[in-house]
């Protein structure tokens, strides 16, 4: 598949009519939230950058940037990119719908809603072994200005830990990258593993990521940036110099950078309902009135980050039950158009 195709996210999983007209209601099935990653090689050998965005779901340059990266045409090494690691908190806009997932990497119950997906990433990086992994995220207000802030930093576990120099690569991306950006970034170390205060970062990813002999990174640009294009353009800002570091050769890193519209998806996602056996295909806001008892089984036909997401539920069902329900076609946090069913 080319990576400016569309991916098609379809139900996988057999209704049982029967059981579902136990209920005299409408009984609906949604795609699964499969953790998608993408692995894109270069024409030269060269280093191994594992790229996470999404983990928090209401940071959205970070996704967004992580996304675009999969648009890159790379020269030399490889990356691997999990745009989307917290799906459902996307969808939702919020910062963890199940809990901060970024505590969750040292230990996770398997009755938590992101085990599936945490666990998965954990095997990713693990089975991976890059040279480093980059967790993107949105911080709050700008570090420079706010020592409690996390916005528009570099973010260290140590200044050195094991035979990582965390500060020295930090402090090489802070300087090249403030080159580039108007509001500056600064150093943030977390002193996960000698000091007091962040002791909560050994359950995050970046502290799982050095016990387990991997270095890694996190970034942050500010939530307070005026647009999501300022945002994306300061995790490009920092993301060329890591790559410089790690003998990773972009060609369109700049152009990227420098035209964030022309990467950013545009196509409209079409949704195909499945009633009862007949499909019937929604690409703009509609009302629908189905017969009581009626198996729905929905597919998406768009681009990343396309989901058919249901008002009031629980965003961690795949199926269920209901009468009269509305749903929002959605782009990562954007409604793009709304459908409404009712039982007749």
């Amino acid at each position: 598949m080319k990576r400016r195709d569309f991916l098609k996210y379809s139900a996988i999983f057999a209704v049982t009519p029967a059981f579902a007209k136990k209920e005299n209601r409408l009984f609906i099935k949604l795609p699964p939230k499969n953790l998608e990653h993408y692995h894109i090689q270069g024409r030269k050998k060269g280093g191994r950058i594992l790229i996470i965005g999404g983990i928090h779901g209401n940071e959205i340059g970070a996704y967004k940037c992580a996304d675009m990266l999969i648009e890159s045409d790379i020269r030399k090494g490889e990356m691997l990119i999990v745009p989307r690691s917290n799906f459902t908190s996307i969808l939702a806009d919020v910062r963890g719908y199940n809990g901060d997932m970024n505590r969750k990497f040292e230990y996770i119950s398997k009755k938590d809603p992101d085990f599936y997906y945490v666990e998965h990433l954990k095997d990713i990086i693990l089975n991976y072994r890059p040279d480093v992994v980059i967790s993107m995220h949105d911080g709050f207000g700008f570090s420079i200005e706010n020592k409690r802030a996390w916005g528009q930093s570099v973010v260290i576990d140590e200044l050195k830990y094991k035979n990582f120099n965390l500060y020295q690569k930090a402090l090489f991306v802070k300087n090249e990258a403030n080159k580039l950006l108007k509001r500056k970034l600064s150093i943030i170390n977390t002193k996960t593993f000698t000091g007091n205060i962040h002791k909560e970062q050994k359950k995050a990813l970046t502290g799982w990521c050095l016990q387990n002999g991997i270095e890694a990174y996190c970034i942050e640009a500010s939530k307070q940036l005026p647009s999501v294009h300022d945002k994306i353009y300061t995790h490009f800002a920092m993301l060329k110099q890591f790559f410089k570091l790690f003998d990773v050769e972009i060609a369109n890193i700049d152009d990227m950078r420098e035209n964030i519209n022309r990467y950013l998806l545009k196509q409209k996602p079409v949704l195909t309902l499945n009633i009862n056996g007949q499909k019937i295909k929604i690409s703009s806001s509609k009302t629908l009135k189905i017969k009581s008892g009626s198996v729905l089984e929905a597919e998406i036909n768009g681009g990343r980050g396309d989901y058919l997401v249901p008002r009031g539920v629980n965003l961690n069902w795949r199926s269920f039950h209901f009468s009269s329900l509305s749903f929002d076609i959605k782009r990562d946090y954007e409604k793009i158009y709304s459908l409404h069913i009712k039982r007749i």
